[in-house]
């Protein structure tokens, strides 16, 4: 049996608790705000079912009984707060709050024959430490580059020149890599995350890497995907800041040739961005759909003929698997963490590389129809090789192995 601690907001690991629930091997499922009984009663009253936000909380629930689901509201609260305060240790804060309101249902699951405590990297904390003390093997899961390694990608275009970025880490990722530190065995989701790890000269723990691809929620909100239409639709997801690629987009779209194209960002700009890019956001071929529930963002990735994701640091991103599902040709870095190969998925280019973004734009236009039978058949390579069940089948192998090397 295995417990699933998830964190803050929509995570994988709910679909790694949806997966275990199938298989009868979910002892209990940890969360930060999520809609419980109490939660949905509440947002079905008339003026709230309207908002936005509290769609976005109703839209975490997973098809799980709600006795195995340990809704940590508070810890969540404190953490966005944090956000809007800006404040690096409100952030800790927040963390550390979250690991201690997990200590008693961790020490309820290991009275009931837990064995595997599966949790967020920097939302262990104390709850951690109870956990080994409970005989329980600590799996660490992290999503993106080696903490130490982030900063760096980001200042550097990508790049990673120092072996060991020990001197410079910030404390808010200090306190993730002491989870991490801590851990039995880790889990990452992506080549590129494994080499961060092994460029900063991670190799005490067993270090796994399985793929996420897509979940069941996702794929069910993908509809039929129409023919091209005149304008050329390029899609950005995600926030829209220097670490996923924003610069590398914005002076890539400056260079683009005088041919219909459009680009629509479905996410969070970054205000500092548009303060030194008025004249871009300023231009009509850029739409700014801001934040889109999972439906939408289906809906308008079906519509766009290129995925522009130029990110400098990420674990493996979620919306590339979901804009390859939506048969999207996909222009990214291999710092994106997918399983995209160039010329075969879309583009890959190196991280920083606004020209080699720009050319690949350019490519894909010249050779429209082949761009649109590339995105049919990452359509139908996500659909047959990277769907939630076979996320759950190697994380199931992957507890077998805990288990017996235990």
């Amino acid at each position: 049996m295995v417990i699933i601690s998830n964190g803050f907001s929509k995570f994988h690991l709910s679909a790694a608790a949806v997966e275990a629930n199938r298989r009868g091997i979910l002892s209990a499922f940890l969360t930060g705000a999520y809609p419980t009984p109490l939660v949905r009663s509440i947002l079905s009253l008339p003026g709230l079912r309207s908002n936005r936000k509290l769609k976005r909380l109703m839209a975490r629930a997973e098809p799980l009984d709600d006795n195995r689901i340990r809704s940590l509201f508070l810890p969540e609260l404190l953490y966005h707060l944090s956000h809007g305060l800006h404040s690096e240790s409100a952030l800790i804060g927040s963390l550390r709050a979250y690991g201690r309101a997990a200590i008693p249902h961790v020490k309820r699951a290991a009275k009931e024959n837990a064995r595997i405590y599966h949790y967020r990297a920097g939302c262990g904390g104390d709850s951690l430490t109870v956990a080994r003390d409970s005989g329980l093997i600590a799996l660490c899961d992290h999503s993106i580059a080696h903490p130490a390694a982030v900063d760096e990608l980001v200042e550097n275009h990508g790049v990673l020149r120092r072996q060991t970025n020990s001197g410079k880490i910030s404390s808010f990722w200090r306190y993730v890599q002491s989870d991490i530190d801590r851990a039995d065995a880790v889990l990452v989701n992506s080549d590129f995350v494994e080499s961060t790890f092994r460029f900063v000269g991670f190799d005490r723990l067993p270090l796994n890497v399985i793929y996420l691809g897509v979940d069941d929620a996702f794929l069910s909100h993908v509809p039929e995907r129409k023919g091209a239409g005149e304008a050329f639709r390029l899609l950005f997801a995600g926030s829209f800041e220097k670490r996923k690629g924003a610069e590398v987009v914005i002076d890539a779209l400056r260079r683009l040739g005088n041919f219909p194209w459009q680009l629509e960002i479905a996410g969070k700009l970054h205000p500092e961005l548009v303060k030194k890019n008025q004249e871009f956001f300023a231009d009509p071929r850029i739409k700014n759909l801001g934040m889109l529930s999972r439906k939408e963002l289906a809906e308008v990735m079906t519509q766009a003929d290129i995925f522009v994701f130029p990110s400098l640091a990420e674990g493996s991103a979620r919306v590339v698997f979901e804009a390859l599902a939506c048969g999207c040709y996909v222009v990214t870095t291999p710092n994106s963490g997918s399983i995209v190969e160039h010329g075969v998925h879309g583009s890959v280019v190196p991280p920083g590389d606004s020209e080699a973004v720009t050319l690949a734009i350019e490519e894909a236009y010249r050779s429209r129809r082949q761009t649109a039978e590339i995105g049919l058949r990452n359509s139908q390579l996500i659909k047959s090789k990277y769907l939630q069940c076979n996320y759950g089948d190697q994380l199931e192998e992957l507890y077998k192995k805990l288990l017996n090397r235990a």
